[in-house]
């Protein structure tokens, strides 16, 4: 089975990077109101930076993300900036759960939570349904 980032990844990854944008936008704002004005450019370059990583992050994000599980292994591949590859073999999986935070319920997302022997690994911004698939294909290693 093969698992991509679900439809409404794209838009929760834009909420996170606008919410923290807009925040430091607003503190550099308000700092140099509070000290002096020659701060304005510097909030006018966080305001860009964000407006451009809203525009180009989440569709390379998304576009990387790959999961899949064989009934043997998890295998995962995510990261923009640094590679990261995941390897969970199916006998060392002890739990997993399914949760998500309100923005990945307002879009339609899931995570998956995989706890084995020496950590835990991630899977988040899965659609609902395939987070469902991936979890019901889990449960079944278990019986």
């Amino acid at each position: 089975m093969r698992f991509f980032a679900g439809k409404g990844a794209k838009k929760v990854i834009t909420v996170w990077i606008s919410a923290l944008g807009i925040a430091a936008t607003a503190l550099v704002s308000a700092l140099a109101g509070l000290t002096t004005p020659r701060l304005l450019p510097l909030a006018f370059v966080f305001g860009a930076a964000t407006v451009a990583a809203a525009f180009w992050y989440p569709a390379r994000y998304v576009g990387r993300f790959r999961v899949s599980f064989d009934g043997r292994a998890v295998r995962a591949v995510s990261g923009v900036f640094v590679k990261k590859e995941l390897f969970v073999p199916a006998d060392a999986i002890r739990a997993f759960e399914v949760c998500s935070t309100p923005a990945q319920r307002l879009f339609g997302c899931r995570t998956i939570v995989i706890r084995f022997a020496g950590g835990a690994a991630f899977l988040p911004l899965l659609s609902k349904e395939q987070a469902e698939q991936l979890a019901d294909a889990l449960e079944e290693l278990e019986e």
